[in-house]
């Protein structure tokens, strides 16, 4: 937060905290109007470019397993909730999952005094080799738009399937407690929840548990994002445009929208709406289209020049006119006039 603060002072960014963007209008007249909810009450602003820098949810939110439904919401959490883990102190705990943010939500956990934690594991196996970290490269940076529709689903559902492994780091967090255990093997088969008491059943038998943390990922999901109702329909995704081979269906990529060269949504089929074109999406669901540079580190700086040089050019083209004008008034002299001396005549011929 320090960095964060310093870079907004030397960058001088206008940063507005506390605002809510509650609906985004496309406006008929090719601009964006937001809807805000700030601290002085309601507004709207006007916007002919908008940015959606908003995360790995940024279209969607958590994601929960079908049976998530039968736990009382008092009795269970995702990962990414806010959340005070000192109420789990003496709890037996179950986490869902075996990512980073399991790792994560178990370790904090322990740490806060939990009876017990166990981590219910579908496979077989924690993945051990981070295939996203395999694939990183200059190439890959600045080549992953351009490849083919085939190449792309073809590297990002491979990378989907094999998953990230926790960090080594996280995973010795958890294993330091004696209390930890690491439940593989164990998709869950049904949840029965009887006097506030889970009770978890799987092929290795039955987990009875005081709480149940959900590290179960995200979902895009446009009806969890009740701001952009409007754009929504409008928006073409990857599923309605592009067939994978079967056994390479995937729905986290059918899902993603299918972006422009600079991220920009583009129309479903039949839909005339130019405007969409001013909304670009810079969250994670533009990892079909671009690949990994609206979120990971080693190359989201390599994302944000590029969606730069895409919206200062078409600002250009729309502003052309004016930049025209612009040009032929522009009158600062590089030289005043005195710098050289203007040449006589030239010498007779026969003085050559």
């Amino acid at each position: 937060m320090d960095y964060l603060r310093w870079y907004r002072k030397v960058m001088n960014v206008d940063v507005r905290n506390e605002h809510h963007v509650r609906h985004v209008h496309l406006h008929p007249d090719n601009y964006l109007e937001l809807t805000l909810q700030a601290p002085e009450g309601e507004k709207v602003v006007a916007a002919r470019r908008l940015i959606l820098a908003t995360g790995r949810d940024g279209l969607g939110g958590p994601g929960y397993p079908a049976f998530a439904d039968k736990v009382p919401a008092h009795l269970r959490a995702h990962s990414s909730d806010y959340f005070d883990y000192n109420t789990l102190a003496g709890k037996r705990v179950g986490v869902i999952g075996a990512g980073a943010s399991a790792m994560d939500s178990a370790a904090t956990a322990l740490e806060a005094g939990a009876h017990s934690v166990d981590m219910i594991i579908r496979r077989n196996e924690i993945p051990r080799i981070n295939k996203g970290k395999g694939s990183g490269s200059p190439g890959l940076v600045h080549g992953y738009a351009g490849l083919s529709d085939d190449w792309k689903w073809r590297i990002r559902h491979y990378i989907n399937v094999q998953q990230v492994p926790p960090p080594k780091g996280s995973t010795l967090r958890v294993a330091a407690h004696h209390n930890a255990r690491f439940n593989v093997g164990c998709p869950v088969l049904d949840i029965d929840v009887r006097d506030d008491v889970i009770y978890l059943t799987t092929p290795k038998g039955t987990f009875v548990l005081d709480f149940l943390i959900f590290a179960t990922g995200f979902n895009i999901d446009w009806h969890l994002r009740p701001e952009y109702a409007e754009l929504a329909p409008l928006v073409r995704t990857w599923g309605q445009r592009y067939h994978p081979q079967p056994g390479q269906e995937d729905a986290e990529l059918a899902a993603c929208p299918d972006l422009g060269p600079g991220f920009e949504f583009q129309p479903r089929a039949g839909v005339d709406a130019p405007v969409l074109a001013h909304i670009h999406c810079f969250s994670y669901p533009a990892v079909a289209s671009h690949g990994t540079v609206s979120g990971d580190i080693p190359a989201i700086s390599d994302g944000a020049s590029a969606i730069a040089r895409s919206i200062a050019g078409s600002l250009y083209q729309e502003d052309v006119a004016d930049y025209y004008a612009q040009l032929e008034a522009y009158a600062e002299p590089e030289l005043d006039g005195d710098e050289w001396t203007p040449a006589g005549p030239p010498l007779p011929v026969e003085a050559q």
